[in-house]
């Protein structure tokens, strides 16, 4: 494990001398009753500020106080301090804002100011909320993972302006709530497998690496009843978060191994932005304070904060996947620029400003916040340096969950995303273990999100969030024997793989095959089927298991082919469900049938128009139409004109149902109806098809 810097070894180091005989007596005493305690205050071996920077001045926030953005944070941080100085830290009962997450935040506000002013004021009222840092409201564990962090850092920017005894009496005051922070993680050790990450432990572990390093010199000259030191606090910064949890030992791999593919993208989608700025605080913390990229010691960490690069839409959007939606995410990878090698920096410089520069989905918008006070310490000028797109496109990886093929980077290419969720990767959370996606793929061509995920439909009609098998581009199966009871999420006696739940993985994905020429791309990957849902949480239990190989294949980075088997022992009816969607939607204007919007697509069976808008809602139709071939008509964002067709082989007979979808956006207008088309098979034992996207 690396450990932080040690500050008290460099610095006695860096004072040695050669004593003469007549003085080493002296030296002795004055060395024994440093050791002994008999000093009157405890000595600091840090200088401050040491956590992000050495000298405000050397911060490019500082350096570009008279330009935009750096003026604009700045002019926020001091106004912000300026609107709590008349507050009075001593007074537990405030009443608006007296959760410690806003009064430790309004602490850091007030340090920094103080560095960038140098005005005593901010100094006075940051000091006076250090030294009652333990009042205010904490309803939650996160609020200690804030108070942690923002109280460290505060102390950090104003330390030189405390006396000896206050000092003292902060550094306590901080320590008892590390040390109860640490009690938290796994509530002294009696819960030892729940992880929240988004909402809690993402936020605390980075917290507690913080005050391990403010920390690193603490030594408890109070004898306070600690049942933590800063050793541990670091650990679970650094050690336990990338190598192995000690804290969770159930699962015997580190926090992000829990909760996130080994590609680096978030199980939980959406969530990201829960702890996206602590992550970041700790990431630049870590590197300033010991001397190194976090990222050379932990690749992971760069992974887990720039994973939009490779997988996000090629309109810059971001897909569907679990909780995910078609909205433009806040960069993340802005936090940590000056942390990223050079050929990196220049691919995140070209998708932040290509992010930035798109706005072509009316209903969708920006989604999460980045830290403005850590953007004024650490994000610089990059106006001078080039923006290249990646030399690679498409991103496979036997350790992720997720697939992703690409024709290029231009906003009209092909993608298409395959879900590969693989054995031992549980999450503990139903956000993502029970969207039942398992070898489920989403597609994007010619400027438009052609065959969609349905993300997380939850305002209009039934709201049912999006878990179920007819939310993604899937198989199903019937029992001809002993048919299911008709699904009341979607009208049909067909169900889907029950992936798992926070309980487990049931259903996991092993990828047998991954290619990838100049020529040819393939990802391949199977699972044993032996569980179809019931419910979000229930499953059917199949009376044999069914073997199930997806095959994706790319050649010449010209069109799609998805080749699905299906083999069993006794037959069944096995079934291809597609998802025709255009981000060219009618908005819904309300939550009733008769509100709801739609696709903007004409669907043609064969060569039959058919008017799926006149459907009804959430009632599985027979067209009477077998067939190979379904075609759709749109207009892209870019006001293009597509036409999409999909042919799969065999022939088989088609069903229809009218249902709902939240695509080009995030919110009730974007949640609007969509037709499943169903390629039905006969009863059979074994079902090889072959679907071709063109």
């Amino acid at each position: 494990m690396t450990g932080p810097k040690d500050i008290i070894k460099k610095s006695i180091k860096g004072r040695q001398m050669h004593l003469k005989p007549h003085t080493t007596g002296i030296f002795f005493l004055f060395l024994l009753i440093l050791l002994l305690g008999l000093g009157t205050s405890t000595a600091q071996a840090l200088t401050h500020p040491c956590l992000i920077f050495n000298n405000i001045t050397d911060t490019p926030g500082y350096q570009h106080r008279t330009e935009s953005p750096w003026s604009d944070w700045e002019s926020d941080i001091i106004s912000s301090a300026d609107w709590v100085l008349p507050r009075n830290f001593s007074d537990p009962n405030w009443s608006d804002y007296n959760r410690a997450i806003y009064r430790s935040s309004f602490a850091l506000d007030l340090a920094l100011a103080y560095q960038i002013t140098k005005n005593t004021a901010y100094a006075d009222k940051a000091k006076e909320a250090l030294l009652n840092m333990d009042i205010g409201d904490f309803p939650y564990d996160f609020d200690y993972a804030y108070a942690v962090m923002y109280y460290s850092l505060a102390y950090d920017w104003v330390q030189p302006y405390l006396n000896s005894t206050e000092d003292e009496t902060v550094r306590d005051k901080l320590a008892t709530l590390a040390d109860e922070l640490y009690y938290r993680l796994n509530h002294g050790g009696t819960q030892p497998s729940y992880i929240s990450f988004a909402d809690y432990h993402g936020r605390e572990y980075p917290a507690m690496g913080i005050v391990g390093c403010v920390l690193s010199d603490y030594t408890n000259p109070n004898n306070l009843s600690l049942n933590s030191t800063s050793s541990d606090w670091f650990r679970v910064g650094t050690h336990d978060l990338f190598v192995n949890d000690t804290m969770h030992p159930v699962y015997n791999k580190s926090l992000i191994e829990i909760v996130f593919g080994g590609a680096g993208k978030f199980g939980c989608g959406m969530y990201k932005f829960y702890w996206i700025n602590p992550m970041a605080w700790w990431f630049q913390v870590y590197s300033h304070f010991n001397g190194s990229n976090i990222f050379d010691v932990y690749p992971m960490g760069e992974k887990m904060m720039t994973n939009e690069l490779w997988d996000a839409l090629p309109n810059r959007y971001n897909a569907n996947y679990g909780t995910l939606g078609n909205v433009k995410l806040r960069p993340s990878e802005k936090l940590i620029l000056n942390l990223l090698d050079p050929e990196n920096k220049s691919y995140a410089l070209k998708y932040i400003d290509d992010l930035y520069s798109t706005d072509i989905l009316p209903y969708s918008g920006w989604d999460g916040s980045l830290s403005t006070r850590l953007l004024y310490l650490v994000y610089d000028d990059y106006s001078s340096i080039p923006r290249e797109s990646p030399s690679w496109t498409s991103h496979f990886d036997t350790t992720s969950f997720y697939q992703v093929f690409r024709g290029s980077w231009q906003n009209d290419s092909d993608w298409l995303s395959l879900i590969t969720w693989p054995e031992g990767f549980e999450t503990g959370s139903n956000r993502d273990m029970s969207h039942h996606d398992q070898l489920s793929f989403e597609y994007y061509s010619r400027g438009d999100l052609l065959l969609a995920d349905g993300g997380e439909e939850k305002h209009v009609l039934d709201g049912y969030y999006g878990p179920f098998e007819i939310y993604h581009n899937t198989i199903m199966i019937e029992d001809p024997r002993t048919p299911f009871d008709v699904a009341s999420w979607s009208g049909s006696g067909a169900r889907g793989m029950y992936k798992g739940d926070a309980g487990g993985l049931y259903t996991p994905t092993y990828i047998k095959n991954l290619i990838q020429t100049p020529w040819m791309e393939i990802v391949d990957a199977n699972a044993t089927v032996n569980r179809l849902t019931a419910s979000t949480f229930v499953e059917h239990y199949l009376s044999s298991p069914v073997n199930y190989e997806r095959t994706i294949l790319y050649p010449e980075k010209d069109y799609f082919a998805i080749i699905d088997r299906l083999e069993g022992s006794e037959p069944w009816i096995y079934r291809n469900l597609f998802r025709p969607t255009s981000l060219n939607i009618t908005p819904s204007t309300g939550t009733t049938e008769s509100e709801v919007g739609h696709v903007n697509i004409d669907l043609t069976i064969g060569s039959t128009p058919y008017n799926w808008l006149s459907l009804p809602y959430k009632t599985e139709t027979p067209t009477g139409i077998t067939t190979s071939s379904i075609r759709w008509n749109t207009t892209n964002p870019y006001g293009n004109k597509v036409n999409m067709h999909l042919f799969s082989s065999p022939a088989s007979e088609i069903r229809i149902t009218k249902h709902v979808t939240r695509i080009a956006g995030y919110g009730s207008k974007s949640e609007v109806f969509l037709p499943l088309v169903y390629f039905r098979s006969n009863e059979t034992n074994d079902l090889y098809r072959v679907t071709v996207l063109l």
